[in-house]
């Protein structure tokens, strides 16, 4: 990863690390340091996603997002797996029959009658 997605990576989990921190002394809670951690690494791909959805309409930010092949890749994934996830809900869930879409606790009080 270049300095061009280093550096705003950087500013904005400063950022956020700096109000989580402030919450948590504000509620008198202890700071976890996986939220710490975690901040820094969803401040990255915070960056690369606006780069990347930037990169089709601004040519110049396409230039400077080079070696950030790993958030296409998952990029593409999360596309994926929303994509699959609205065609079974949409496809195959919504024209279920009805007693296949009752819950499990329905039928179970039905048969007991």
């Amino acid at each position: 990863m270049d300095k061009t997605v280093l550096i705003p990576s950087v500013i904005l989990a400063i950022f956020l690390i700096g109000v989580y921190l402030y919450r948590c002394w504000q509620a008198g809670i202890e700071a976890s340091n996986s939220v710490v951690v975690s901040s820094l690494l969803n401040s990255s791909g915070i960056v690369c996603g606006l780069a990347l959805a930037a990169s089709p309409f601004f040519p110049a930010v396409k230039a400077m997002i080079g070696g950030i092949d790993i958030y296409i890749v998952i990029g593409g994934v999360a596309v994926l797996f929303v994509s699959s996830q609205g065609i079974h809900k949409e496809v195959i869930k919504s024209t279920r029959s009805e007693s296949v879409n009752k819950p499990v606790q329905q039928t179970a009080e039905a048969s007991v009658d």
